[in-house]
């Protein structure tokens, strides 16, 4: 079959998930659950990881560019990390992800750089409204790099805020 084996298969989807764990056990990184009402579901679902260490990150990552949207999400995680331990991220039905779900104050967060661009924006917001009508969340943000307003959707209102006010204000 061309060199395809499904134990090695196995095999090494076991030693990446060793590996996580190894890590997630010295502090180097953490690992988010998908919300679901189901435990089973969450622990089956993909997991989203963050880096202690936004530094180091950038000093071993592969790739040309840097990566400002994934470093502005793993710095609000972070964040929202030394407030509480209870975060997730969130699927809508429609696939829409919302980066942050925090079940016990009901706040649902977007990471994004820029919202510049329509399209960005408009896949941000509409992730966000999605999730709050399947949520009943009672706060939703848009963690930016400089952008500030408030964008009301209905009787939704999303709170956009530069990554430096938020932290100041919230951490």
């Amino acid at each position: 079959m061309c060199g395809y084996d499904p134990e090695s298969l196995v095999k090494n989807v076991t030693t990446v998930k060793n590996y996580i764990d190894y890590l997630e056990q010295a502090w180097l990184l953490f690992t988010v659950n998908s919300y679901a009402a189901s435990i089973k579901k969450q622990q089956i679902a993909a997991k989203k990881i963050y880096a202690t260490d936004t530094g180091m990150v950038n000093q071993v990552a592969f790739g040309v560019s840097e990566n400002k949207g994934q470093t502005l999400e793993n710095i609000v995680f972070l964040a929202l990390r030394k407030r509480q331990e209870d975060i997730f991220y969130y699927k809508t039905a429609k696939g829409y992800e919302v980066d942050f779900y925090l079940r016990c104050t009901r706040e649902l967060y977007q990471a994004c750089w820029d919202l510049s661009d329509k399209d960005t924006r408009e896949r941000e917001v509409r992730a966000l409204i999605e999730a709050q009508s399947e949520l009943k969340a009672k706060e939703l943000y848009i963690i930016s790099f400089d952008s500030k307003e408030d964008i009301v959707i209905g009787k939704d209102l999303i709170k956009v805020i530069p990554v430096w006010e938020w932290l100041l204000e919230k951490v």
